[in-house]
């Protein structure tokens, strides 16, 4: 099976072989062609070459609708949901019940009841509660339209389940609810292939791993043979190099942001202090009010009540423009809906926030334009073929360093991360981890809120943990634990929850 573009292979794989029972986890850096392995065995996209044979039926390359008829359901990354339309009718698009009125006059009406009822019931099969079914799916947070998605993926009562990032997004808890799917789906016969980037999950759940560079199969592996130094080297070709981590801060430090009894709808109050050069984690469970926190900091989201305070002075934005002005950046969660403009060129998208700065008297030349991106593009190692090229056919880590590229040229006093390396493979997250060091040793303060607690581990001089919109616990570095931060988070004991300027200067002695 091979895919090409014009002259471009971008896969190339001679013969891969699924069996009922099986969880096959795909592993590879972005850009190793994963998702166009999955898009083409679930029909999405068109195979150059070679054939694809499902139960003794071969499918029709090309043909999302004959995939799905022998079987396939694929929970793509980037969720295909329609966001005018609500929870259930998403959930049951193109296979809504008629209503018994409807069928027995040969109607296309449909039974709203009983949509409302399967959906619900898809929901609490993949482990959702509490979702509103009649809400417009475009008003509900990344995580949840996540979980939307499996199930609609779930409800065709797949043959062959293909999760594409699954758990990018989601808290442990989400996480080990959809791992969870996958067995009980394995263990009622179907196969599942499941791509992840973190692959410490990958490792625990698969009964094999595949390695994907460069569009080719570069290594098949057991679970013994699948250690995760034995898989970056097979994703990359080499050893991963780890960065340093700078120390935190000294408690002498300007203090950047302090927040007194912020609240806003679903978040609050919060007390917060964040000072010059510190990069502060923000951890909690989906629905915490993590991604709600920065959206209000920002701008983004109305503030209802509290104080906050932006280089020792009282700051009110009234929209995230006010913000950017006071020197404030952010890098939300999701970069394709809310970041990036797809179908704008790699210049246009990394330079929008200092077209002042490189403008003359109010003029932006071309020329200027076209040295800053250049710079900026070498600067931060994206590849790709010219800053000309539409920044939506760059991979997934690619977008993300456009992003980081964008906030850091603008030399902002503060930069608020939500799940800054999500949908990222190792390689890149390396090399987003180095650009926020390197940033917080200048003296940038950066506030990171993560589903992935490895990372925020790994990065931080300090963690805060948030549970029903407030911050339950405030640890210093030397106290980093994953038990204590879940423990937090569940909320099943009372955790530690310092003032959080004592704990700041016990984080920076």
């Amino acid at each position: 099976m091979s895919k090409s573009y014009g002259p471009v292979k971008v896969l190339d794989i001679p013969e891969l072989e699924l069996t009922s029972g099986q969880i096959v986890g795909v592993v590879g850096e972005n850009g190793a062609g994963k998702s166009t392995l999955m898009g083409v065995l679930s029909g999405t996209v068109a195979a150059s070459t070679g054939s694809i044979v499902i139960d003794g039926q071969e499918l029709h390359s090309g043909r999302p609708d004959h995939a799905q008829s022998l079987g396939v359901s694929l929970v793509a990354q980037e969720f295909p949901l329609v966001g005018k339309l609500s929870v259930a009718e998403n959930l049951l698009l193109g296979r809504r019940p008629a209503s018994s009125e409807g069928r027995r006059f040969g109607s296309w009406r449909y039974d709203r009841a009983g949509t409302r009822a399967e959906a619900r019931a898809l929901l609490a099969d993949v482990g959702v509660e509490g979702v509103d079914v009649d809400r417009p799916v475009e008003r509900l947070p990344v995580p949840v339209r996540q979980m939307i998605e499996i199930a609609k993926a779930w409800g065709h009562h797949p043959l062959v389940l293909i999760l594409d990032e699954p758990t990018s997004s989601l808290g442990p808890v989400e996480a080990d609810k959809v791992l969870a799917l996958a067995r009980r789906h394995a263990e009622a016969g179907g196969a599942v292939l499941f791509i992840g980037h973190r692959l410490d999950e990958v490792r625990a759940l698969a009964d094999r791993v595949i390695v994907l560079r460069g569009g080719r199969l570069v290594a098949d592996l057991t679970p013994e043979q699948a250690s995760e130094e034995r898989l970056i080297r097979e994703m990359v070709g080499s050893e991963l190099a780890k960065a340093d981590v700078s120390p935190p801060p000294s408690v002498e430090r300007e203090v950047v942001l302090r927040t007194e009894g912020l609240t806003a709808d679903g978040l609050g109050p919060v007390d917060l202090e964040v000072r010059a050069g510190e990069i502060l984690g923000v951890a909690g469970l989906m629905g915490s009010g993590r991604s709600r926190l920065l959206h209000t900091v920002m701008g983004a989201q109305p503030r209802t009540g509290g104080t906050v305070e932006f280089q020792g002075r009282a700051f009110h934005p009234r929209h995230p423009a006010d913000s950017v002005a006071a020197g404030i950046g952010l890098v939300p969660e999701d970069r394709k809906e809310q970041s990036l403009v797809l179908g704008a060129s790699v210049r246009w998208n990394i330079t929008l926030a200092t077209l002042r700065r490189i403008s003359r008297r109010g003029v932006l030349t071309p020329r200027a334009d076209r040295e800053h991106a250049g710079r900026l593009v070498q600067e931060l190692g994206v590849r790709l073929h010219s800053a000309e090229q539409p920044v939506g056919d760059l991979s997934g880590g690619n977008q993300q360093k456009v992003v980081f590229g964008r906030w850091l040229a603008a030399e902002p006093r503060l930069l608020l991360l939500d799940e800054p390396t999500r949908g990222v493979d190792v390689g890149a997250k390396a090399e987003i981890y180095g650009l926020i060091d390197e940033a917080a040793k200048e003296g940038l303060a950066v506030v990171a809120a993560s589903s992935e607690l490895e990372e925020l581990l790994w990065i931080c001089h300090r963690i805060v943990v948030m549970a029903h919109g407030r911050v339950v616990a405030d640890i210093p570095r030397e106290r980093f634990s994953k038990e204590l931060i879940m423990t937090a988070a569940a909320g099943t004991q009372s955790a530690p929850s310092p003032d959080p300027q004592a704990a700041a200067k016990e984080a920076m002695a």
